[in-house]
């Protein structure tokens, strides 16, 4: 399949059954409310890191179905997975949630490092010279940016690929980290083949969270009507189902060298 088919046929795909979108929704608005009792305002209250863990553990049975969907597209199924076994489910949005983080490490541990020890130095230092780390920390603030932004061309993308060599071998880690079938996965299919969809999708995804934005945006406008939960309840789940299509659709673009 090329990347036009691809995109075409991942957009149609959420809609061959509402039903699993309004599933998936309502998990989504599930997971959001303990999330909307954390505020930056908050941070201190004791209650804030055991909210922020259910709505990990919440998460889980979402990032599970959107793996069961690439399992399911994989093998050339055409319909939306069904919601059970949520056991199951779970464990393999934890496996999925903690390969993404395994490859975030490169980035996150040196700025966790970089973070604390900037911390540690502004808790110790006379005041005036806050003055001048002021000036380095613009500095700091943009290597962050610059350093999220590597992660997002190039660590991001090929766990995407990791992922989905998991979901083709019955979810088993090992498979996430077969570094060599991986990149050679990504040579087939080809390097600008693979970007093009990467940035693509990402752009629609982005899109769609604008939407969202500005239809959340109306509930303040328009309070009587519950616009804040059209993103998490339509707009979200779409947005996973529609990635976990296209992902697998293009992980399996090549077949001996050849495309699809």
């Amino acid at each position: 399949m090329n990347i036009k088919e691809i995109i075409i046929d991942s957009i149609k795909y959420p809609f061959l059954d509402w039903k699993k979108i309004l599933i998936l929704g309502l998990i989504a608005v599930i997971c959001q409310f303990p999330l909307n009792i954390i505020s930056p305002f908050n941070l201190h209250y004791v209650l804030t890191y055991p909210f922020l863990v259910i709505a990990l553990l919440i998460n889980c049975f979402i990032i599970g179905y959107f793996f069961k969907i690439i399992q399911y597209s994989l093998k050339d199924i055409r319909e939306l997975p069904k919601f059970r076994k949520w056991v199951i489910l779970f464990k393999n949005g934890f496996k999925v949630t903690c390969v993404s983080l395994i490859y975030s490490i490169p980035v996150t541990l040196p700025l966790i490092i970089l973070n604390s020890s900037l911390l540690n130095f502004y808790s110790h230092v006379p005041y005036f010279f806050v003055f001048i780390m002021d000036a380095i920390g613009h500095g700091y603030f943009y290597t962050i940016w610059f350093v999220y932004i590597l992660y997002l061309l190039i660590l991001f993308p090929i766990s995407l690929i990791a992922i989905a060599n998991m979901a083709n071998n019955d979810g088993k880690w090992s498979y996430a980290f077969e570094f060599k079938v991986i990149f050679g996965k990504i040579k087939n299919i080809g390097w600008i083949k693979f970007y093009s969809w990467y940035l693509l999708t990402s752009v629609i995804d982005l899109l769609i969270f604008l939407v969202g934005s500005l239809i959340t945006l109306l509930s303040i406008v328009i309070p009587t009507f519950p616009f804040g939960l059209i993103a998490p309840l339509i707009l979200t789940p779409y947005i996973y189902i529609f990635f976990a299509r296209s992902l697998a659709l293009i992980y399996n673009s090549e077949k001996n060298g050849l495309e699809r």
